[in-house]
This record gives C-alpha cells, sequence and structure tokens, in this order.
C-alpha cells in the first residue's frame, strides 16, 4: 500500500493541503505502466494447494520452487494504489488469484529484498479493479519495512500502517467468516496478530484472493512466497484466525 505521495507515511503530522501539494509532486515524477487489466486464461497449479490460480497482469517471470510456494518477479512501474482521495490510482502490479470458498483461511511467508521504495509483496482480496483489499510487507518512504492495508471500495480507500519489521520476511494472513473479514500478520507463523476486520459491499464480480508483488520505482521485485496454506473453512479464533 505505497503511496506515490511524498510524505503521505505521516498524515497525522501533515494538512490535507500539504498532503494534496506533495502528492501532485510526487505524481508528476512518477510514471505508472498503463492500468490495462491483462487476464491470462491459462491456469497455474501451485504443487501442495488444492485449487488452480489464475495471473491477472501477469509477471516479468515467475517460478515454481517446490510444494505451496512460488518467487515472482515484477518490473518496473507496477504497483496496486489507490491515495485516499482517489487522485491517484493504478492497479498493474501482478496479481495471481484463485476464487475460495464461502469462508476461508489464506496465509503464507513473504521474503524480498527490499532495494527500493514501495516495493514488495502481499495478499489481495480481489473482486475487480475498482474493489479491493490489499495486506502488504512494503519499503516504505522512510525505508521502514513495514506491513501495511488499504480496503479500497469504488475507488474510496484508507491508508493504514500497522507494524514495522525488523527483517525482510514476515507470514500474512487473509481470513473471513460469513460477512467479516480479517487480516493478520506473524513474525514466525505460529502467533498470530491482528491487524484489522471489516466487510465489504455485496454484489460486483466474482470474489478473489492470491498474491501480488509491486515494483513501483525500481527495476524490479522478486518476492518468494512459501508455506502458502489454503483452507476453505471459516476461523473460529477472531483474534489469531485460526
Amino acid at each position: 500500500m505505497h503511496t506515490k505521495y511524498s510524505g503521505l507515511r505521516y498524515l497525522a503530522a501533515c494538512t490535507l493541503s500539504m498532503i494534496l501539494t506533495a502528492g501532485a509532486t510526487r505524481a508528476q515524477k512518477s510514471s505508472p505502466a498503463p492500468n490495462t487489466v491483462t487476464r491470462t486464461q491459462d491456469s497455474i497449479r501451485i504443487p501442495g494447494l488444492p485449487v488452480p490460480f489464475t495471473w491477472v497482469d501477469a509477471p516479468k517471470t515467475f517460478s515454481i520452487p517446490g510444494d505451496r510456494s512460488i518467487t515472482v518477479t515484477a518490473t518496473k512501474g507496477t504497483d496496486q494504489y489507490c491515495f485516499v482521495d482517489g487522485t491517484y490510482y493504478t492497479h498493474n502490479a501482478p496479481k495471481l488469484l484463485m476464487k475460495p470458498g464461502k469462508d476461508f483461511i489464506f496465509s503464507c511467508k513473504i521474503r524480498t529484498g527490499f532495494a527500493n521504495l514501495y516495493e514488495g509483496g502481499g495478499l489481495l482480496i480481489y473482486r475487480d479493479t475498482l474493489n479491493w483489499v490489499k495486506l502488504l510487507f512494503e519499503k516504505n518512504d522512510d525505508h521502514t519495512i513495514m506491513v501495511t492495508s488499504n480496503v479500497v471500495t469504488n475507488k474510496v480507500t484508507d491508508d493504514s500502517y500497522h507494524i514495522p519489521v525488523a527483517n525482510t520476511e514476515v507470514y500474512l494472513k487473509l481470513a473471513k467468516a460469513g460477512p467479516l473479514f480479517c487480516l493478520y500478520y506473524s513474525l514466525n507463523g505460529k502467533k498470530w496478530e491482528i491487524i484489522r476486520n471489516f466487510t465489504l459491499p455485496q454484489g460486483g464480480g466474482d470474489l478473489q484472493i492470491g498474491l501480488c508483488t509491486q515494483s513501483p520505482e525500481g527495476p524490479s521485485c522478486t518476492v518468494e512466497f512459501s508455506s502458502i496454506m489454503y483452507q476453505p473453512v471459516a476461523f473460529k479464533n477472531f483474534l489469531t484466525g485460526e
């Protein structure tokens, strides 16, 4: 959930006019790749997972090194981001998506090098280009590595900064029970902490979930997704998503 607007990581310390001015300046410096949605019809099978995945905006390269794992490289200018007032919007990050059951628990370990600002990998809840949720592990404006998120509904969003991480890997989780969605993170894949919970409007396209990789500023970003887990069941523990 990086921003093309310099300084927006510190919203509490800025007035709205300062934010918009900084945003305009950064947008002028940015040249994101075209926002054309390209859906690849070929299914991708990841060993150890019971469901097929499909690319939306396919990556530069990808490989499947083993069970429940995939490594994805995104090219420069790829991003999945909406500024809070909707004036800047891009959604061309490589997305590997699948159709979940009515309820689900979906998690994985994410690792990358974080050579450049805003690059990273994350998990998506995706309905269409205007409605999606991103739980992201990214490099921020002040060069900290953070878990962040945003919930986009009809191109209207928030921007949430959750927890700094001291190394280059983290575990993330999406979970759904009835109308309730929850986002989680873990440093070891065992002890989970809830980040936020929300509901989504009904209607629109079919709900999908999956993985995304982005490289807004640098020449490319390679993300390793491993220990990918999918269960078509509702969580029982609200605080852990288990």
